[in-house]
């Protein structure tokens, strides 16, 4: 549930809008001696996609949403950028969570680059996104822009690379998958088998800005999974995404299963959610990072196919979360990192330590001085952490150990 629910930006745009994107140069493959296309757009990945964009003369790192079609901006950038655009409006938005988040409304054309191609659009909501993904996140980028274009994507290599069309690649080692298309969201067919005696077949939500992946609340009603799954651990968040405060529960399911291609022991999370996202019923799952990340991926968006190809983390096996809570990386801006979400009587929450806590330090290294793209496996070989938190005005100090909360 930390991967889901911890930083999660997956939203539905209610407005009925239409923009307009100039068309980008093909990016024909060719590649520099580290097996990297010449023309790829960089890519740090850790949770999320982050790929360097410009609006005017601003510079953000902002996340590849495969889950939303548009541009997204950040509230803290926008105002950081003092970005003024004439025309603009009020409005809600839904997302995952049980509420919804205020929103400014960018009527005016808005121009802006990624690498050397450029782009037009409009209607652009700016949002509160800091909390839920840190001072790293400046807004989305949504794939409206693409809409005739094959979007290459290579976790383990972190770059894009964006394509005139699909018959500018090599996809000879690739697996074609058709997407189903509803509105500006694409599904795709996955059995899941939770135990020896359950399967579910059916359609998940394909979201590259989730870090994790998640089963609605409407699959785990129906199927009595609450119940049914005994090995779980509770997850809970006060920014849960959009839409706010959230719940649910990390577990392994027995497999899961996308056009042949089998992962086991797959780490998985489900809703208890009763609105948003997370509580609908016309599809069973969102499926994110956590299982996207396997593969060398190929959205063809003009023809609504995805194309995909084992990398070398396929086979790496899963395991549940070992810290015990989630936490966002605030130091731009407040001075620390935000603790965003708990696991309940996990070590860390049975310390002490509480959703919004400011960490100051870990084992006596300041949280400023740990980079960014460090922390993705910054505590990988740690077995006990020592944290300097500040709360109201004071500071206090908590330590634990860290193991996986609950055997595969």
């Amino acid at each position: 549930m930390k991967q889901v629910f911890s930083l999660v930006i997956l939203f539905i745009l209610c407005l009925a809008c239409t923009s307009s994107s100039d068309k980008i140069r093909g990016n024909r493959n060719a590649e520099n001696d580290k097996g990297i296309p010449a023309n790829a757009i960089p890519a740090l990945y850790f949770d999320y996609l982050h790929i360097k964009l410009r609006i005017d003369s601003a510079a953000g790192s902002f996340l590849f949403d495969t889950g939303f079609d548009n541009l997204c901006i950040d509230s803290t950038f926008y105002y950081e950028n003092k970005m003024d655009y004439l025309s603009s409006s009020a409005g809600k938005i839904f997302g995952i969570g049980n509420a919804y988040q205020r929103l400014n409304l960018i009527r005016d054309t808005v121009d802006f680059s990624i690498g050397t191609g450029k782009y037009r659009t409009s209607f652009i909501p700016v949002l509160n996104l800091k909390p839920i993904g840190g001072d790293y996140v400046d807004g989305l980028l949504g794939h409206r822009h693409f809409s005739n274009n094959a979007v290459e994507i290579n976790y383990t290599k972190g770059y894009i690379c964006i394509h005139e069309s699909i018959d500018s690649v090599d996809v000879s080692d690739y697996r074609s998958i058709h997407l189903k298309k509803i509105e500006t969201h694409f599904f795709i067919p996955v059995t899941l088998k939770i135990s020896d005696t359950i399967t579910i077949k059916g359609n998940f939500l394909i979201d590259s800005a989730s870090p994790g992946s998640t089963l609605t609340s409407s699959v785990v009603f129906n199927y009595g999974l609450n119940d049914k799954i005994r090995k779980k651990v509770m997850y809970y968040t006060m920014y849960g995404g959009i839409g706010g405060e959230s719940a649910g529960y990390d577990f392994a399911a027995d497999s899961l299963e996308i056009s042949g291609f089998g992962l086991a022991n797959v780490i998985l999370s489900y809703s208890l959610d009763t609105a948003g996202l997370l509580a609908a019923e016309e599809y069973i799952g969102i499926l994110g990072n956590n299982i996207l990340d396997r593969f060398d991926a190929i959205y063809d968006f003009r023809n609504n196919d995805l194309y995909l190809k084992p990398n070398d983390t396929f086979r790496k096996p899963y395991e549940f979360d070992r810290m015990g809570f989630s936490y966002v990386d605030r130091c731009k801006t407040m001075g620390g990192w935000i603790v965003s979400g708990m696991y309940e009587n996990s070590p860390a929450e049975k310390e002490g330590l509480r959703i919004d806590d400011k960490i100051i330090s870990v084992n006596e290294t300041p949280v400023e001085d740990i980079a960014y793209e460090e922390q993705d496996d910054y505590f990988e070989e740690m077995k006990k952490v020592k944290f300097v938190v500040s709360r109201a005005g004071s500071l206090l100090t908590i330590e634990f150990e860290l193991a996986p909360l609950c055997d595969l």
